[in-house]
């Protein structure tokens, strides 16, 4: 009869292994999963977040270039004296760059979903709390804010510039002539 317990408590030996095995990895699991979980949610915020921040950039820049080519607009055909148009200039944004660049005609489309873009990539507007519908919301804006920069850039005529968000699309070839229109066939092979 000693000799059956000492083989069952061999058994159950393995059984309680098992089970102490089990219960250390489900917890040394459940920690490192936590950790994980917490460095891709920093990640991912990071990406959203720098990409609503280029957006946003953009959308100032459009917004300057709207502003100075609509000031330069009113003050040639309203014939303002300078010292009204210098307090209009102060109260703008100036940055050197925007005069640099060049200004472009201004439409009410153009105005209004610039207005938009601006609306949706506004940080000071944006939720920074971690629930599900404040993610569902800078997602829904994302893709709406891209959307509108779309727009925008077709309306001006510039082409999409991937290089700041996929750094390794600088070395690829750029083919066609960058308006992105379906007429573009320069990039197929001519077949003979």
């Amino acid at each position: 009869m000693e000799n059956n317990n000492l083989l069952e408590s061999l058994l159950d030996l393995e059984e309680e292994f098992y089970q102490e095995g089990y219960d250390l990895g489900a917890a040394d699991g459940a920690q490192a999963g936590y950790t994980e979980g917490s460095v891709f949610a920093v990640e991912k915020g990071f990406e959203k977040f720098l990409e609503l921040g280029r957006l946003y950039g953009k959308a100032l820049v459009w917004s300057q270039r709207l502003a100075d080519s609509q000031l330069s607009g009113k003050s040639e055909s309203d014939g303002q004296n300078k010292s009204d148009h210098k307090q209009e200039e102060l109260s703008l944004l100036d940055p050197a760059i925007c005069k640099e660049m060049s200004s472009f005609s201004s439409s009410s489309r153009l105005a209004k979903n610039l207005e938009i873009l601006l609306e949706l990539v506004d940080p000071a507007s944006l939720p920074m709390v971690n629930t599900e519908e404040a993610v569902n919301d800078v997602d829904e804006r994302m893709k709406g804010a891209a959307v509108k920069a779309k727009l925008i850039q077709r309306a001006l005529g510039e082409r999409e510039d991937n290089s700041d968000i996929h750094p390794d699309a600088k070395d690829l070839p750029v083919s066609g002539d960058g308006t992105g229109s379906i007429e573009d066939i320069s990039s197929l092979n001519i077949r003979h």
